[in-house]
């Protein structure tokens, strides 16, 4: 047993550099996913403030035109004021003129609120166009880098993978069996023991168990947990020692 402490770390040392990668690779759809639901979204603000702004500019040519109307109808009306023979007819064109006047008016109202709306659209629309540049300079940028991180990680993968695999044929197999079959169920397969107790589950060892520890001669085992016990002693010096 005692020979093959070295082996057992270094399996369990890979193995957490393993599953580290792993994790770094299910975690990249997410971001890209991240990546397109952000693009979009600034996509579709952009479209937006594009519509927002076609709609001011027809509002103010709708108010154009219903002052070139209402002043066509002033001067029509103004054209009629000598052709009127009676009292009641002028008095009736004059009310006509003024409603005209006060059309117009308030269709020179409409233009200017029109004018302040198609400025704040137009705003609105280039800020839209800024964010939409840097979403899409983002997203090819951080989709360039997240492509180099899934490449890195599955030639760190591969290299893990044959350097484990070299690992292996050095323990004994019914180690090495032992050793997956916790692995599968809990990580870190290993758990120090220290003042009688297993780092991995902070659960105390029996004294009987803890002897048979401190004597190394065979594979011990957590009674809560599990896990492959080793004592501090037996890996000093050891960066790989099975921290829980």
């Amino acid at each position: 047993m005692i020979t093959g402490i070295r082996y057992l770390l270094d399996l369990q040392r890979l193995d957490r550099e393993i599953q580290h990668r792993q994790e770094v690779l299910a975690g990249l759809p997410a971001k890209r996913k991240q990546l397109e639901e952000s693009s979009t979204a600034a996509a579709a603000a952009l479209a937006a403030a594009k519509d927002a702004y076609q709609a001011a500019e027809v509002q103010q040519r709708q108010a154009e035109s219903q002052l070139r109307d209402q002043e066509a109808l002033l001067q029509k009306l103004e054209g009629q004021q000598f052709q009127v023979k009676d009292n009641a007819a002028y008095t009736a064109l004059l009310n006509e003129m003024e409603h005209a006047r006060s059309a117009i008016s308030a269709c020179e109202t409409g233009i200017l609120e029109a004018m302040d709306a198609v400025e704040s659209a137009r705003a609105e629309q280039q800020s839209a166009e800024t964010l939409d540049r840097e979403a899409a300079s983002r997203k090819e940028a951080e989709l360039r880098e997240i492509d180099a991180r899934a490449e890195k990680c599955q030639a760190e993968l591969a290299q893990l993978g044959s350097e484990r695999d070299a690992v292996g044929p050095n323990l004994e197999p019914a180690i090495l069996a032992a050793y997956e079959k916790i692995a599968k169920r809990k990580r870190p397969a290993l758990a120090l023991v220290r003042s009688e107790t297993c780092e991995g589950c902070r659960v105390g060892i029996p004294a009987q168990k803890y002897i048979e520890i401190l004597k190394g001669e065979a594979l011990t085992t957590c009674e809560n947990c599990g896990r492959i016990l080793l004592h501090p002693d037996m890996v000093s010096g050891s960066p790989e020692a099975a921290a829980s």
